[in-house]
């Protein structure tokens, strides 16, 4: 019998015959972007859980979407103009945890593709979807094979993603990584409250459809906050944030932070988002601000994870030693000089 391609491709090279268990997907990293965090951070866990894993970088596609469609039909030609898409991700250590980067063929490693990333670029033999928003959304397919193995984000979307798949997915399929960072995002009574800031990420129409109306001064919290550290300072002097996006991370580090935090309706009415019953709302766990912290750091989600990959597919054994090697590999770049394919 001819051995499946999981049974006899290499899994791409490391150092010194090690080799990366997994490759997560992912554009260059950005602390505005929770999904993008998300996607480091759960690169981060593997790694520290002895599963060593590295990023792929993505050229951001989401704003042509006549160009993905062009790139799914053409095949072979298409794969072609997408060698010259992907980029390196220079410097990996962009991202504050430790998350080497990678170019280069899958090979026989777990390929992590979040849900804005079409197909299977990196023609992996091994694909697990992450779907951090819902299906097409944000870019991406709007269906996926049964090929792939798909996780979702946030308990909240699977209906969405149900409606995306031939086999639908349980609670046991949700893989939430805690991205609320205590360094950085934490209250202080201390601090006065001298600020109210608008926060319009993806919610560019609805700012378009209810503007706030010329009142007391109002700072863009995009202005203020270039970096995580800026993020805390400016959350811990902001008394209300007027938020645009109802569906971002940023609602709970805001209300952490002590801040009032107001979203629109469709209506646009102004109203408080922990336990309203708006459609796109995002999940507030019983005593998130008590609980955050831990979450943030706990990485014992993995162990499940990779059981149910392993259901499926080899995985390899954690290997023990691998998390103290980190501080050597964190920041590099492992691969050669181009993507071939």
């Amino acid at each position: 019998m001819r051995p499946r391609p999981s049974e006899w491709l290499p899994r791409p090279r490391l150092a010194e015959g090690r080799q990366f268990t997994f490759l997560i997907v992912a554009p260059r990293y950005t602390h505005r972007s929770s999904g993008v965090r998300a996607l480091y951070r759960l690169c981060h866990h593997l790694n520290h859980a002895g599963y060593p894993a590295a990023v792929v970088a993505w050229h951001d596609l989401r704003g042509n979407r006549h160009q993905e469609s062009a790139f799914r039909r053409l095949g072979g030609a298409g794969y072609r103009v997408a060698r010259a898409l992907w980029h390196l991700i220079g410097p990996a250590d962009l991202s504050p945890w430790d998350v080497p980067g990678y170019r280069g063929p899958a090979c026989d490693a777990i390929v992590i593709y979040p849900e804005v990333v079409p197909g299977n670029p990196l023609r992996a033999s091994k694909v697990v979807r992450w779907v951090l928003n819902s299906p097409g959304l944000l870019g991406g397919d709007a269906v996926y094979p049964d090929s792939e193995m798909l996780f979702a984000y946030d308990l909240q979307k699977l209906p969405d993603i149900n409606a995306a798949v031939s086999q639908p997915i349980g609670a046991g399929r949700v893989l939430w990584v805690g991205l609320v960072d205590p360094a950085h995002i934490y209250p202080d009574a201390s601090v006065p409250k001298v600020l109210d800031c608008s926060f319009t990420h993806k919610g560019s129409a609805l700012r378009r459809k209810f503007p706030l109306g010329p009142g007391a001064p109002m700072k863009r919290l995009e202005d203020l906050t270039p970096t995580m550290a800026a993020l805390g300072d400016t959350l811990r002097r902001t008394r209300t944030l007027y938020s645009y996006d109802h569906y971002s991370n940023l609602l709970r580090e805001a209300a952490i932070s002590g801040c009032v935090v107001r979203v629109p309706d469709a209506r646009g009415v102004w109203h408080d988002p922990e336990g309203c019953d708006c459609p796109l709302n995002i999940l507030w766990t019983p005593g998130f601000r008590d609980t955050y912290a831990a979450r943030f750091h706990d990485r014992g989600f993995v162990p499940g994870f990779v059981e149910q990959l392993a259901a499926r597919w080899a995985v390899p054994p954690a290997d023990a030693g691998w998390a103290a090697q980190l501080p050597e590999v964190r920041g590099r770049v492992f691969g050669g000089s181009r993507v071939r394919y």
